[in-house]
């Protein structure tokens, strides 16, 4: 069950992003009949693996939702944008319900309320007769229980007076039989049944009107058993039952036990399944790597027959051009291994980008803002680690977009823009890192109140202000402490958190950058490793140590004599390729003791940071590898300008450096 369980929660992920994609779909293209078929069997599917579960509550929801669905299939209802609503509130719902499935292997305490409730406004959409869903009898009304102990007064009374006794009041749904429902097998089913009493829910038509596929009972019922016994026999209807708890008629306004709408309390599950990591994969990647498995056990089988010439004395030349080959041919599998590995963890930016078309319309709607959202590099590839990391920075980011960026209708026109806000989430492949970007045409930043609200919260000092241009300015919205200040939330443009956005992208191994022109939009720019667990580093000499930089922000190496470096005030720089660029130090970075005796040439690291060039001293250059980086732990996880680690091959620990952010 366990297995099953789990299945169902991969499952009901994937559902539940398919019904959203087709509803959203199915909002800009109300005729489109391809959304409205995959979202009703979207529903329809997701409705089938709970009833596998004791998960009632999202069955009765899913259900109503797939009814509303089946009308607007029919043309039985029309659509509009409160029809979307009240059926993306279902599926919204059902997504935290399977997220807390996940977690406990149960739904949440009221999820038979919620369940309800949802239910019932689907079912509203529908215009439906008040006969045509179970309507619970209010709580006031208790005379039937008395009733039914005086009808099995010989049989109920004697039990009434010693214990407690279970009313049931079971209403079910005219449609019920068509739902796979059996009133009277349910009945059957409740234990320890005292009396009983089967009645009209609505007055009987002539018998020549009665629809033999309609059921028209209201049964009522005492139980000797223990509630949670009875609720187990209706939990897949709880919106049709009503249950008491009570001890003989008198007391049973004092001490009557009602489910609210329906039976709350009736959510069950499995046991606690933890939320177990899944990653899917294409069947041909795991069959790469089986082969290449299967490689590396041939050659470890050749490997070890040369031990076996050795053993026995063989021409020693012989043994040692054997090992070389052997040495070459498992360089080559491992190195293989190492792109098929990256294959396997590599996931589309599509699994994430799904999930934020809701997100910016809820918030459209909330803010009352009128956006044209559009996605564009979906296809493209990443580490898992990576496109999953991007989740929460780029939802900020783009509710920023909507909340800060976007004009209300009547500016825009009065400015000549469209009346719609314009935001695109886009990415692409840029050499051996990933590019993701969200782009506007809002109002844009207005460097002028930026540095006013930097000013004003002495995030940078007077001379420093002075001595930035526009764009260095508009950057100082990642500023740690600019986002907290609540004056700032109504600049004209990005601020709240963008601190937080900057750490988790470079937590990543990447940096995040702005771009922004007042009147015209702003555009975040995000750029990040195609992986960060396997990487490629070029090693670096400093003194006797060994120091990794990730090869993928190397753009040179270069060779500078002491008498081109210039002194620029407190700094220095070098010109390379007709261009000045800074220079700093690795012995600088580190604070470490530089060597004694000078170098008459530098040997220097040109590489990226952020959008700028510099250039690194280092006193040599070593080997470049391929290497499995673990990220720092324990007390060193905070470490700045330390990216992770890594084993070399004779047991050292070579230190992985973070130079962007070493330079600052």
């Amino acid at each position: 069950m366990d297995d099953l369980l789990r299945h169902f929660i991969i499952e009901a992920h994937e559902l539940i992003q398919q019904a959203t994609d087709d509803l959203l779909a199915l909002e800009r293209n109300p005729q489109a009949a391809v959304p409205m078929d995959s979202a009703f069997r979207a529903v329809h599917t997701l409705k089938g693996s709970v009833g596998l579960f004791d998960f009632a509550p999202m069955g009765i929801t899913l259900h109503a939702a797939e009814d509303l669905l089946g009308a607007l299939k029919d043309k039985r209802a029309g659509i509009d944008s409160h029809v979307i609503d009240s059926l993306l509130a279902c599926i919204a719902q059902a997504e935290r319900w399977v997220a807390a499935i996940e977690q406990t292997g149960k739904l949440p305490p009221d999820a038979a309320e919620e369940g309800y409730r949802l239910a019932r406004a689907l079912r509203s959409q529908l215009d439906e007769e008040p006969a045509q869903a179970a309507n619970p009898v209010p709580q006031a009304d208790l005379g039937w229980i008395e009733e039914l102990i005086a009808q099995g007064r010989d049989q109920a009374t004697p039990r009434a007076q010693h214990r407690p006794l279970v009313a049931i009041r079971y209403t079910p749904r005219a449609d019920c039989f068509f739902a796979g429902d059996d009133p009277m097998a349910l009945l059957r089913s409740v234990p320890d049944l005292v009396a009983v009493r089967l009645s009209a829910r609505d007055p009987w038509p002539p018998a020549a009107e009665i629809d033999p596929f309609s059921c028209n009972l209201r049964i009522e019922a005492l139980s000797g058993a223990e509630l949670d016994r009875v609720k187990a026999v209706f939990r897949f209807v709880p919106d049709q039952v009503t249950l008491h708890e009570t001890i003989g008629a008198a007391q049973e306004q004092a001490s009557g036990m009602a489910l609210a709408n329906g039976g709350a309390g009736v959510a069950m599950g499995a046991a606690g399944v933890p939320g177990a990591r899944i990653l899917r994969v294409d069947a041909s990647r795991i069959d790469r790597l089986a082969d290449l498995v299967g490689e590396l056990v041939i050659a470890k089988n050749a490997l070890a027959h040369l031990a076996g010439q050795f053993n026995d004395g063989l021409d020693r030349k012989h043994v040692s051009q054997g090992l070389l080959a052997s040495q070459a041919a498992i360089d080559r599998l491992v190195a293989e291994l190492h792109g098929a590995v990256m294959d396997v963890r590599m996931m589309p930016m599509r699994d994430i980008f799904r999930r934020f078309p809701r997100a910016v319309r809820d918030l459209a709607g909330q803010l009352d803002r009128a956006i044209d959202f559009s996605m564009e590099g979906e296809e493209v590839e990443a580490d898992k680690a990576v496109v999953e990391g991007l989740f929460e920075p780029l939802l900020h980011i783009l509710r920023n977009a909507v909340g800060h960026g976007a004009e209300p209708e009547p500016l825009r026109l009065e400015a000549g823009k469209p009346s719609k806000t314009r935001i695109v989430l886009r990415a692409y492949r840029d050499g051996d890192r990933v590019t993701v970007e969200v782009e506007d045409d809002g109002r844009g930043i207005d460097p002028a109140a930026i540095r006013e609200a930097v000013h004003q919260r002495g995030i940078v000092s007077a001379d420093h202000l002075d001595r930035m241009n526009d764009a260095d300015a508009v950057d100082l919205i990642f500023a740690p402490g600019f986002s907290t200040a609540s004056e700032v939330t109504d600049l004209s443009g990005r601020g709240v958190g963008m601190d937080a956005v900057r750490s988790a992208v470079e937590r990543l191994g990447g940096q995040a950058s702005v771009r922004s022109l007042p009147g015209q939009g702003t555009t975040i720019r995000l750029s990040l490793p195609l992986t960060i667990v396997m990487t490629k580093v070029m090693a670096v000499r400093l003194g006797r140590e060994l120091y990794g930089i990730p090869l993928d922000g190397i753009i040179e190496t270069a060779f500078v004599p002491v008498s081109r470096v210039l002194p620029v005030r407190d700094a220095e720089a070098f010109v390379w390729r007709e261009r000045t660029l800074p220079l700093v130090r690795l012995v600088d970075l580190l604070r470490v003791r530089p060597p004694v005796e000078a170098p008459q040439r530098l040997k220097v690291v040109v590489m990226a940071a952020g959008d700028d060039v510099v250039g690194v001293a280092v006193d040599g250059f070593a080997e470049r590898m391929d290497v499995l980086m673990r990220p720092m732990t324990g007390i060193l996880a905070g470490m700045p300008g330390v990216m992770g680690t890594t084993l070399l091959g004779d047991g050292s620990v070579l230190m992985i450096l973070d130079i962007p952010e070493l330079v600052g």
